[in-house]
């Protein structure tokens, strides 16, 4: 007889977790091209936690690659996201994504980018003493548009539209869409201070959504401080260089730490999370 279920999005399996430094790499939220900097760019980073649930933690590669067009109003990125869980000893879960985004002048002051992405889900469950192992992979794609002014960006993705299924054994994880919004603001406090917030909201379902604001001070355009304050969930105190001439590009880094305010938590169910991008 098979006891096999749905299991949602409320259960943090489903949809992918968003880094403390999201911000840092916008791909992982929205296929479309918030930047229009550099003629390649590669970012990496990773979450760990410790405490409670040691061990866990989450890694992702993206690089992407622009393509001028005609006209100097308009260009496209093409690009490739690799996200890889691991939740312990026997269960790892992998994204795997192709991206394409198109983005075109619309005033003097104003741009507009929509992008697409489609890949592959796969989650594994390694064998145990409490049962058997198994595995499977389903097909995926996200959509997005980003609006874009010299000081203010809004993006939204509507994620997981195909509603796959993965049933790696007797149990049946639906990929639920869910709607992702961003705003990013920009402003000089003075001379050598740049403050740029990011906010970002999520909508899964009924009660379930994330909500996220992270102000980000840049001091002589290349230190940052600042923090992420994610709805109940925690704090993350946030440090960085934010450009490094490095060869023909620049490269930076970021490093937080997240201390948790979860009920769950103890004083040491914390995320240590570094991100490095390369763009040239």
């Amino acid at each position: 007889m098979d006891f096999s279920m749905q299991t949602h999005a409320q259960t943090g399996d489903i949809t992918p977790v968003v880094f403390d430094q999201f911000f840092q790499n916008y791909y992982l939220i929205n296929p479309a091209s918030s930047d229009s900097t550099g003629k390649i760019q590669v970012n990496i980073g990773n979450r760990s936690l410790i405490g409670l649930f040691d061990g866990v933690n989450r890694l992702y590669v993206d690089g992407n690659v622009r393509i001028n067009h005609r006209t100097a109003m308009q260009y496209s990125r093409l690009g490739a996201l690799v996200i890889a869980y691991n939740d312990g000893a026997f269960i790892n879960r992998t994204r795997a994504y192709l991206r394409y985004s198109w983005s075109t002048s619309i005033s003097e002051r104003a741009s507009i980018s929509a992008g697409i992405s489609a890949g592959m889900v796969k989650y594994t469950f390694l064998a145990s003493q409490a049962g058997g192992g198994g595995s499977s992979t389903s097909f995926d794609g996200n959509a997005g548009l980003w609006y874009i002014r010299p000081k203010l960006k809004i993006g939204i993705s509507y994620q997981q539209f195909t509603r796959s299924e993965l049933t790696p054994v007797n149990q049946t994880f639906l990929l639920t869409p869910y709607i992702n919004v961003n705003a990013v603001y920009a402003s000089y406090l003075s001379a050598h201070v740049l403050l740029t917030t990011h906010v970002f909201y999520r909508y899964e379902s009924g009660s379930v959504f994330d909500i996220q604001a992270a102000p980000v001070f840049l001091f002589n355009d290349l230190f940052e401080a600042g923090i992420n304050l994610r709805y109940k969930r925690g704090v993350a105190i946030l440090f960085g260089l934010k450009s490094i001439h490095v060869g023909t590009g620049n490269i930076r880094f970021m490093g937080s730490f997240m201390l948790s305010t979860r009920k769950l938590a103890n004083t040491l169910d914390n995320a240590f999370e570094l991100s490095a991008g390369y763009s040239f």
